[in-house]
């Protein structure tokens, strides 16, 4: 199926997995909100909810719908390597100059650069 209400359907499919179905399977934009994605979100204040559902429906009144399905994979892949939960990597940061929150993590250059997070791929 190629929509999201059909999608969500399925047993053990949400709104986030249909929504990585669709921007990938299929080419219809849809923003994934996952921990990373609402982390982000708030951080740039898009969002002050730590409801999912509310986080998709505040930031697709935001960001243009065809940039949503790119957007939700470089907030998650920012997430999970520079922005950590608890202690980002604000030195490092390659847009940190856009970033609200900018200051609430690591400021030090070297010390943020050792926190980045890099997949073996990638070394």
């Amino acid at each position: 199926p190629n929509k999201l209400e059909d999608l969500i359907t399925f047993p053990g499919v949400g709104r986030k997995t249909a929504n990585v179905v669709l921007g990938h399977a299929f080419g219809i934009p849809g923003l994934t909100v996952d921990t990373h994605f609402g982390r982000l979100s708030r951080r740039f204040n898009w969002s002050k909810s730590l409801d999912p559902v509310k986080v998709e429906f505040e930031v697709s009144d935001l960001i243009t719908r065809k940039e949503w399905t790119n957007l939700s994979q470089r907030l998650i892949w920012h997430g999970r390597r520079v922005c950590h939960s608890r202690k980002p990597a604000c030195g490092a940061c390659p847009i940190s100059k856009y970033c609200p929150s900018f200051g609430i993590g690591e400021m030090d250059p070297i010390k943020a650069q050792r926190m980045v997070k890099v997949e073996a791929d990638f070394k």
